[in-house]
């Protein structure tokens, strides 16, 4: 059973405020003329009244809708409660089923589906063992609000988004930058297999991967994985979608495939993400520094 919400001293105040003054400007009129005592009956009512109706606001504000209340708040939101009614159908036909076996299956179902809603009201999507997140990924970086792309690359092995799916994704990302729809920055952590500590730039299979993005217009800083051994929390798969998410990629045993992809759309993910992400380039370097140094070298 729901408690009933509690009513904080800084709730009530106004409409108690509002009750007494209309208490006190209907006694001031019958002073001034007893001929309007009928004038401070109904002041007073009216004042009363318009107290509880504020106070009841304050109260509606302050807690979640109930059960009962719960379908009139979602209505105003076609899309939302066109799926709520399809849900509330389903629970029905669950409900009206009595076998034993079939229900405790269906409860567990039901829990996971509710972890999964959870998930959701909390501003993340979830997809795991899939490519499918690349079909928001481009959505979003289509969308006219993000303007800046920021792209974290954690690369373990020379294979690193260089297979079909990857391979499409990096052709979307040259041609939104070449029809000045985003700008992308992309910083890129090298394992010491990949870089070694004396060489100049990664290895080679690497280096073309690399460099194809920075003639495409792909702003690109590198930096070993080893600076990075007392910053864990830097060593992460992610990407900044302007001001609207985050995405976190993880990979499967091999670190070749997307094991999960997880969109996190609240605004706390978003500033954390761009602390480390900021935090992250005080340790790399910039493509084109390095490529001068290289080419000073020789």
């Amino acid at each position: 059973m729901e408690e009933p919400a509690q009513i904080k001293p800084s709730q009530w105040w106004l409409p108690a405020s509002m009750a007494i003054a209309g208490c006190l400007v209907s006694v001031g009129v019958a002073w001034l003329d007893s001929r309007v005592l009928t004038l401070t009956f109904f002041g007073t009512i009216a004042s009363l009244c318009l107290g509880l109706l504020l106070m009841r606001s304050r109260e509606n504000r302050s807690r979640d809708p109930t059960l009962l209340e719960t379908p009139f708040f979602l209505a105003h939101d076609t899309e939302v409660f066109k799926r709520y009614r399809a849900i509330s159908r389903q629970m029905l036909r669950v409900s009206g089923r009595v076998e034993p076996n079939y229900r405790k299956s269906a409860l567990r179902e039901l829990d996971v589906a509710v972890e999964k809603l959870t998930e959701i009201g909390d501003g993340k999507i979830v997809f795991h063992s899939t490519e499918a997140w690349r079909l928001v990924y481009e959505q979003l970086l289509r969308d006219p609000s993000v303007l800046v792309y920021r792209s974290v690359a954690l690369v373990r092995n020379t294979s690193y988004w260089q297979d079909g799916a990857g391979l499409q994704s990096m052709q979307l990302n040259f041609n939104l930058i070449a029809r000045s729809v985003v700008t992308i920055e992309r910083t890129v952590i090298v394992t010491n297999e990949l870089w070694p500590p004396d060489d100049e730039l990664p290895m080679e299979t690497l280096r073309q991967w690399i460099h194809e993005q920075s003639v495409n217009g792909v702003y690109i800083r590198l930096v070993r994985k080893s600076d990075l051994l007392d910053e864990p929390e830097l060593l992460r798969d992610i990407g900044i979608y302007g001001f609207t998410a985050t995405g976190t990629q993880e990979f499967d045993e091999s670190d070749r495939r997307t094991s999960k992809f997880t969109l996190n759309f609240d605004l706390d993910s978003v500033r954390a993400a761009e602390a480390n992400w900021n935090k992250l380039n005080v340790y790399a370097t910039t493509y084109a520094e390095i490529l001068d140094r290289f080419s000073l070298g020789e």
